[in-house]
């Protein structure tokens, strides 16, 4: 189901946020809007799972860009950058869309005997409500959704939380057991395999209990069945259509289309680029550059053309998690200063905590590649043509800013919760102790897994070949993939203890994730790695690292019973980390 073209799309990209946060939606109680008592069961359920990928792509940023994969460009400080009104559209949405369909579909459901629907929506919404806790702590729960029999619920404890969400998914395993009258027309996500919606469930709850430390839970999960496939993983594809509805890649539509799209992280680019030996073979697959230089660039551009620009902190020698000796890079993805400035190879973006004003640079900026986003693989040419421009006659110097005509058309998708995300969760579960399973033989085959998935999902939009010396590159080759690896393996192996084992899983995990925040945020969180990533550029201090997100503005200031939380440090029951988050 690459090209998903249906009009019920439509619905999803109402929802679609394209910074910080999901747009605030209108919460009026609408006369027309669809009850139980005159809609079937199909209805609420194409609603939920068109417009959940929407609210899911609207809750990753922030935890990107704690996690630096994305570039956090609100402010010099956490606290400058994430406000509470941020926050709004994404909890609105949950507390008055998906859950309340999720539940009315379950009534209905229930009542007609179709049992696949009640076990999905059950599964769908303990995800939702873990996504609100762990970004929030305490939330509504018990006194939620009663209407205006009560418009100031009290917020539950965020551990008596997860405790429903594990019997939500339990009660979903059982419903999805059960002898259905009735089953989805149309299953976006699995296509109508029910057993894949149960390893969904089971892997969950193994998520679950590896935030908790719940080692039976672990074990229990874990003997069940989860993802461990591609053909399990769970995602939501996008369509190719510009118009009527636009059904393609959030990412697309805000890169291809006639608009610069946002600022990429150099400090991710670099990682991927040049703190290895060689490049990550996923590079060309995440990012599009569409300028190959930077010298001769001035200030009002890009920041790094004069020397005093560069901040002196990022000077400090560090030891990364491979074990080598590195210095912070700054600007367009290169360590060096001006004068090696052409060592950047043209990835030009922003450093984390850099929220300078918009430079004419639209035309320059490096922007997300083919995964999974589906844009244009980079194949080196940068904005000299775009695919098949050359054998169509068309103009040369052409940039992705074309219309969506470039690259694979947005036929993208989200990778909500992938195979390669649940490898490197079970390394980090049996190096804690939590299972008998073997963290470094984990770890590689999360590597590869997620190597793999990216190559694969893009398959036929390179060339066959190598990188070649000059940073011009095809498909990455056979031994390219193995070296990473075995490159990576070499360090865990050579690692002083459990801690600096942990650092490179995590780290690795980081980089394989180039969409799903959540993931990455939980994991620093439970383990306080990677323990090494480039500060702000501006501040050296960006205060305090939110370990929990403000509740959102509406709910302050419409809740009586809103609890007020003014201490960015304030950790959920779970979080494990310490003090070593920045």
């Amino acid at each position: 189901m690459r090209k998903l073209n249906k009009l019920y799309l439509i619905i999803a990209f109402m929802f679609v946020g394209y910074s910080c946060e999901i747009t605030d939606l209108d919460q009026l109680n609408n006369p027309n809007a669809v009850t139980t008592e005159n809609a079937g069961i199909d209805l609420y359920w194409n609603s939920i799972q068109t417009s959940f990928p929407g609210w899911w792509y609207g809750n990753q940023t922030p935890m990107l860009q704690l996690a630096r994969v994305a570039c956090m460009t609100w402010g010099a400080s956490y606290q400058e950058a994430y406000n509470p009104s941020d926050f709004n559209g994404s909890w609105n949405f949950a507390y008055s869309g998906i859950i309340p369909d999720i539940d009315a579909m379950i009534e209905a459901g229930t009542a007609a005997e179709s049992y696949v629907h009640v076990g999905a929506g059950k599964i769908i919404k303990g995800y939702t409500l873990q996504m609100l806790v762990d970004k929030h702590g305490d939330i509504p729960f018990t006194e939620a959704w009663q209407g205006t029999a009560n418009l100031s619920p009290k917020v539950d404890d965020a551990a008596s939380i997860y405790t429903a969400i594990n019997a939500l998914y339990d009660e979903g395993i059982a419903d999805l057991g059960k002898t259905a009258i009735g089953a989805p027309a149309v299953d976006i996500f699995y296509g109508g395999d029910v057993s894949k919606w149960i390893t969904l469930a089971n892997t969950l709850k193994f998520r679950l209990a590896l935030n908790t430390g719940d080692g039976a839970g672990i074990s229990a999960a874990l003997a069940a069945g989860v993802i461990d496939e591609d053909a399990e993983d769970w995602v939501f594809t996008y369509g190719s259509n510009r118009q009527n509805p636009d059904s393609r890649h959030p990412w697309y539509s805000g890169a291809y289309e006639s608009f610069a799209g946002p600022y990429q992280s150099n400090y991710f680019m670099w990682e991927l680029m040049e703190e290895k030996p060689f490049a990550d073979p996923r590079l060309r697959y995440y990012y599009k550059r569409q300028d190959l230089q930077i010298v001769g660039e001035d200030l009002f551009t890009i920041d790094c053309v004069v020397p005093d620009t560069r901040p002196v902190w990022y000077d400090n020698a560090y030891t990364n998690a491979y074990g080598e000796s590195k210095t912070w890079p700054f600007c367009a993805g290169s360590s060096f200063t001006t004068q090696d400035a052409a060592l950047a190879k043209g990835y030009w973006g922003r450093d984390h905590g850099n929220n300078d004003g918009t430079p004419p640079d639209g035309q320059k900026r490096t922007h997300r590649g083919i995964y999974p986003a589906a844009g244009s693989y980079d194949d080196g040419d940068a904005a000299s043509e775009t695919d098949g421009a050359v054998e169509a006659g068309l103009a040369e110097t052409i940039h992705t800013q074309q219309g969506g005509t470039m690259g694979a058309g947005g036929d993208g998708h989200a990778p909500i919760l992938m195979a390669a995300n649940v490898f490197f969760m079970r390394a980090e579960a049996a190096l804690d102790g939590y299972s008998t399973e073997n963290a470094r033989d984990m770890l590689e085959t999360a590597i590869s897994t997620s190597i793999n998935s990216v190559m694969s999902y893009s398959n036929g939009w390179g060339e066959t070949g190598d990188f070649d010396g000059n940073g011009v590159g095809a498909e990455p080759s056979t031994r390219a993939i193995d070296n990473y690896i075995q490159y990576v393996l070499d360090a865990y192996d050579a690692a002083a203890d459990n801690e600096a084992k942990m650092n490179i899983i995590v780290k690795e995990h980081r980089l394989a994730s180039f969409s799903n925040g959540i993931e990455l945020y939980n994991a620093m969180r439970r383990t306080g790695h990677p323990t090494e990533m480039q500060g702000p550029m501006k501040l050296q201090d960006a205060g305090t690292f939110p370990r929990l997100f403000p509740y959102p503005a509406d709910f302050s200031n419409l809740n009586a019973n809103a609890p007020v939380r003014t201490d960015y440090g304030e950790t959920i029951f779970w979080d494990r980390a310490g003090s070593g988050l920045n």
